[in-house]
């Protein structure tokens, strides 16, 4: 009797055991750090370039554009009035920290509504909770910006104007405390901004405000954004290969049982 006691107690422990580590790995694989969005604008099916990241965010473009050469293969050459828009998704409802980023090339600004803005990736249509916009042009420099961050936060971390019609890596990143902006792989700006987002359901724009403003004129490649802040070091892997930060769908689970590991 004892013996089947015995045995009984190990299984019920063993298999509570199986079910709280499911439990923990589940839940860890349901918010593991993510690469969100990656357009590589490679190729271009009629007006949709396809994500890359497997959640299908896939873009569909408006008005005049067209791929060029990129920084790597093809680039999206936006004329200061064409537009992309990524349909909302849960996977960019992002909170807790953020990493955008792209490689530009850009022509002064068109003219019109904004003009003093160019905007490389923006969610949301207006200034508006849930907003967040990495500019590749804002009035005279470069900005990652929160809509709900504190005033001070807004546009207290301009960095360098890359308006210059030359390929620049920009990329900006917020995790939790701080907002830094990177600009080719070196540390332009950082700035304390300590806070909490929301996310909205609006769409993800590329090169401009709802469609209708702060327009990109020039060319975008290698758009990026993870759910987490990449370190410098990271980026610059980014920087030098797009697909060095991208785990793939077979190693995603030694790589995030390493994270619950390292909690």
């Amino acid at each position: 009797m004892n013996f089947l006691t015995k045995r009984y107690s190990f299984i019920t422990c063993f298999s509570m055991y199986i079910i709280i580590f499911g439990t923990i790995l589940l839940t860890g694989i349901c918010s593991a750090e993510d690469l969100i969005l990656h357009l590589s604008f490679d190729e271009i099916n009629g007006d949709v370039v396809s994500d890359l990241s497997g959640y299908n965010n896939d873009a569909e473009f408006n008005g005049n554009h067209k791929l060029v050469d990129g920084m790597f293969g093809k680039a999206i050459e936006l004329d200061g009035a064409s537009w992309g828009e990524v349909e909302d998704h849960d996977s960019l409802h992002v909170v807790d920290g953020i990493t955008v980023e792209f490689w530009a090339n850009l022509r002064p600004s068109a003219g019109g509504a904004g003009s003093d803005v160019q905007t490389g990736v923006e969610k949301g249509n207006s200034w508006k909770a849930g907003l967040f916009t990495l500019a590749a042009w804002y009035r005279g420099g470069s900005l990652l910006q929160f809509f709900d961050l504190p005033d001070n936060c807004r546009e207290h971390n301009i960095g360098d104007n890359i308006q210059d019609e030359t390929w620049h890596f920009l990329a900006g990143t917020w995790d939790g405390t701080t907002i830094k902006l990177y600009i080719d792989g070196e540390l332009n700006k950082e700035l304390e901004c300590k806070g909490k987002l929301t996310s909205n359901n609006e769409p993800l724009f590329i090169g401009a405000r709802g469609g209708n403003q702060r327009f990109v004129n020039g060319a975008l490649d290698e758009i990026k954004i993870y759910d987490y802040a990449l370190t410098q070091e990271e980026l610059m892997l980014d920087m030098d290969n797009p697909s060095a930060n991208v785990t793939p769908t077979d190693d995603k689970l030694t790589t995030t049982w390493a994270r619950i590991k390292s909690r």
